[in-house]
């Protein structure tokens, strides 16, 4: 089995049939059903980030370049009034995204520590200034997606991503897709490798192993499933704007990681659940949320040093 332990058992068989459940009972209410949808893309983008620095130990605040170039690539590359197909433009998505990381991480990988934070965040903030400049792609207001792609495989479709609920299956088998890939490859020769590098590269090397070519390969694979998930988002709302690509995006989606138990993957999920729920509760109930959501935060932060995740992992060994 892919699970590594029995918290991560536990959030699996408690999550997932849950969520399989959750529109059943929102039936009636299309806007709860959008939202966790948002929710469940959004610990997509967590995921590949949490991956990044938790496993990798590659700390970006550009992450959300990607995020936002998901977007902007169905937008280019999509006939504007034409169906195409949806695992197609993935393809594409995916491998362009994954060959301009590999581009991008030339550069940003021969740094590390806070030098790697701030030219990620240089070059992300030059794209996010292009597209916001950029008069043909809609400058700040962005550009809309009038027609959603078909899911058809060899003439056969089961899923209509125009319906909300179906778009949520969709996006929540992405997920748990998601989910089992980073497992297999932290499970894989790999994935050790990766392991080691994070611990000690110093000694990696020393084995014979290209640590550059072992992080270029990670950083390019973590930025095609960011791209992704901002392909989805940009689906679901039927729109791309430069907000997409902010710096701010990449710091809230490090809060989420960090909430959740950085390196633990499914804390990705758990960080992004509390942090979204949080956010839309507070937001509800007075117009000084985000001092109520910082005192939250820290609280949090304190409360559970090592995420949620790592908390609960504690907690039941502990019990056992």
């Amino acid at each position: 089995m892919f699970l590594t332990n029995k918290t991560e058992a536990w959030f699996f068989w408690v999550f997932f049939p849950l969520a399989l459940l959750a529109p059943l009972f929102l039936e009636q209410n299309e806007f709860y059903v959008s939202k966790i949808t948002t929710v469940v893309i959004l610990a997509i983008f967590v995921m590949s980030l949490d991956y990044l620095i938790g496993r990798c130990g590659m700390v970006t605040l550009g992450h959300s370049m990607f995020y936002g170039l998901g977007g902007y690539l169905f937008v280019m590359l999509a006939p504007e009034y034409e169906t195409v197909n949806f695992w197609v433009y993935t393809f594409y998505i995916c491998v362009i995204a994954a060959a301009i990381a590999l581009i991008v991480g030339v550069v940003v990988l021969r740094t590390s520590g806070i030098y790697m934070i701030m030219i990620t965040l240089a070059i992300a903030q030059m794209c996010f200034y292009f597209f916001s400049d950029s008069i043909h792609w809609g400058g700040n207001d962005g550009l809309f997606i009038y027609i959603k792609p078909e899911t058809s495989i060899f003439g056969l479709s089961f899923f209509d991503l125009d319906n909300v609920t179906h778009f949520y299956y969709f996006c929540l088998l992405s997920l748990f897709n998601c989910l089992v890939f980073f497992r297999m490859v932290l499970r894989s020769r790999f994935g050790r490798v990766m392991d080691a590098i994070r611990e000690n590269p110093q000694r990696t090397t020393a084995l014979g192993y290209n640590i550059f070519l072992f992080r270029l390969a990670s950083y390019a694979m973590a930025s095609a499933l960011g791209a992704y998930a901002g392909y989805l988002f940009a689906l679901q709302y039927g729109y791309v704007n430069p907000s997409m690509l902010s710096w701010q995006l990449s710091g809230t989606a490090l809060v989420m990681s960090i909430l959740g138990g950085m390196g633990t993957i499914y804390g990705a999920i758990m960080g992004t659940l509390v942090y979204e729920g949080l956010h839309y509760s507070l937001e509800h109930l007075t117009e000084h949320w985000l001092l109520l959501m910082g005192i939250f935060i820290i609280a949090l932060v304190m409360l559970f040093k090592s995420g949620i995740a790592g908390f609960l992992e504690s907690l039941l060994e502990k019990r056992s």
